[in-house]
């Protein structure tokens, strides 16, 4: 084989751009044609090999890096809010028991610490098939709706 060891060094098993680089070992690739979308529909009820093809080549949308980052950004806030929640009304504990009975502040409490959980869940999957902005909208609304003000506003309470 005539090839040069720097070449070699730098390619893994496979790697396709090492054989694009020798022209003289290049094999040619059987590519597909492609069929009408009419017959598609066809091909996907026939032919399972055919239809795992044609599917991918259709509905290959994948998410974007920033849209990735800026979802583990405001997941990890939605996280946050819940821990907020859970220590703002945890050092709520004492002065709440004057107004309300355990069951009902435990109950209500419980609500407010999944809560933002829940949204989060909620927008991903009601905006699977939505544009990215419509997603992203949804996420920031709740992040402006469900901030854990007992939190914020004391700090925590007696429970910090």
């Amino acid at each position: 084989m005539s090839s040069d060891p720097e070449d070699d060094a730098l390619s893994w098993a496979g790697d396709d751009a090492l054989e694009a680089r020798r022209p003289e070992q290049r094999t040619p690739k059987a590519t597909p044609a492609r069929r009408p979308k009419s017959t598609e529909a066809s091909a996907v009820a026939s032919d399972p090999a055919t239809s795992a093809d044609a599917m991918e080549d259709d509905g290959d949308e994948s998410i974007g890096t920033v849209a990735l980052l800026m979802l583990g950004i405001l997941g990890g806030v939605y996280l946050l809010y819940s821990v907020g929640w859970f220590v703002g009304g945890a050092g709520m504990l004492s002065k709440a028991m004057f107004m309300l009975p355990a069951p009902f502040y435990f109950g209500s409490l419980g609500i407010a610490v999944l809560a933002p959980a829940l949204w989060f869940a909620a927008v991903l999957v009601l905006t699977r098939d939505s544009k990215t902005w419509v997603r992203f909208t949804g996420l920031i609304v709740g992040a402006l709706l469900l901030v854990p003000w007992p939190f914020v506003v004391a700090g925590g309470g007696a429970a910090l």
